[in-house]
């Protein structure tokens, strides 16, 4: 079966497996995945009263089918990482998202290389500097004290009404105190 098959049979398949396990509803779609440093194929799934899902790389998968994986072993383990990682899933208030003089005092700069994420930076505020490009993070910690990180995106900004050189402004006051600069 070729990949495009491949993601659309196993989107049906684990939406199907992942509803008759847990007799609850899931959105799951398919789409493409831009993290920094790579892009690829998702499976993105998120129950339907949520707003946080898991986001699995079908590249992966695919290439585990292709070396003579079972199918359905794949579809069943797909399944088993899904519920694990719903179970295990950061809890943190999705709202506060919504108001930027919150989440402001939450902002860190990243450094990244600027050409193996040309187009991901096409989609967020970032700083050129030389061959690498500052890009910015909220920094959000749940109620058990885990920390994770969103990328802020141009379309965040649009939302929150702010520009590019607030943002970095911003960042510049509150990245210290959020996230220390670390040399590794």
């Amino acid at each position: 079966m070729d990949f495009e098959t491949f993601k659309e049979e196993l989107r049906e398949d684990v939406k199907r497996a992942l509803e008759e396990k847990t007799d609850s509803e899931y959105f799951v779609e398919l789409h493409t995945q831009e993290k920094l440093n790579e892009i690829y194929d998702a499976l993105t799934i998120k129950p339907e009263d949520s707003e946080i899902g898991v986001s699995l790389n079908t590249d992966s998968l695919y290439k585990a089918y292709s070396d003579g994986m079972d199918y359905d072993r794949i579809v069943s383990e797909t399944v088993g990482i899904a519920e694990s990682a719903l179970a295990n899933r950061p809890d943190f208030n999705i709202d506060a998202f919504k108001d930027y003089d919150k989440m402001k005092e939450t902002l860190a700069m990243e450094v990244v290389s600027a050409e193996r994420n040309a187009d991901l930076l096409e989609t967020v505020p970032h700083k050129n500097m030389e061959d690498m490009a500052v890009v910015y993070r909220f920094v959000v910690s749940t109620d058990v004290g885990e920390t994770g990180s969103v990328l802020v995106t141009n379309k965040m900004l649009d939302q929150y009404g702010i520009t590019p050189e607030q943002l970095h402004a911003d960042a510049v006051k509150n990245a210290p105190e959020v996230r220390p600069i670390e040399i590794k």
